[in-house]
């Protein structure tokens, strides 16, 4: 007699039910490892961009009144904002200046991008200020 090898259907459910528990652990951890790190990394641009207006105040007396003036180029340097696969970043970043005329104060701040990431929903805004203090970031 012929003996069938292979599985039944039986083992296959049970090994289907087994994939199906460990996806439903490892899903939501994932979800929330990588929230973490897209926010870790609004945090170091903003802290770059913090970086360059202190180098920028040194040079010049003041500070800039925009991002886009803090590098000299016009705009952030490419490799510093990671963008996502649409071309579009996940934080838009702005220099808000508390001063007149002259810059002598100002915050950093990263928005979240909701409409290209909406996992970043109820994440607040990442802010910096003048003495380095970074606040914000949480969900």
């Amino acid at each position: 007699m012929k003996r069938n090898k292979g599985f039944t259907l039986i083992e296959l459910m049970i090994v289907v039910v087994i994939i199906g528990i460990l996806a439903a652990l490892a899903i939501p951890r994932f979800m929330a490892a990588s929230k973490k790190s897209k926010i870790s990394e609004a945090r170091m641009v903003v802290k770059q961009i913090w970086s360059a207006e202190q180098v920028y105040y040194e040079e010049y007396g003041r500070y800039t009144t925009g991002v886009t003036d803090v590098f000299g180029t016009g705009s952030i340097p490419s490799g510093l904002v990671v963008d996502t696969p649409s071309g579009q970043p996940r934080f838009t970043y702005d220099i808000a200046d508390f001063s007149t005329s002259i810059a002598t104060t100002y915050h950093v701040r990263g928005v979240p991008n909701t409409s290209v990431d909406a996992s970043l929903g109820d994440v607040s805004n990442i802010e910096i200020n003048v003495s380095g203090t970074i606040s914000g970031g949480t969900f």
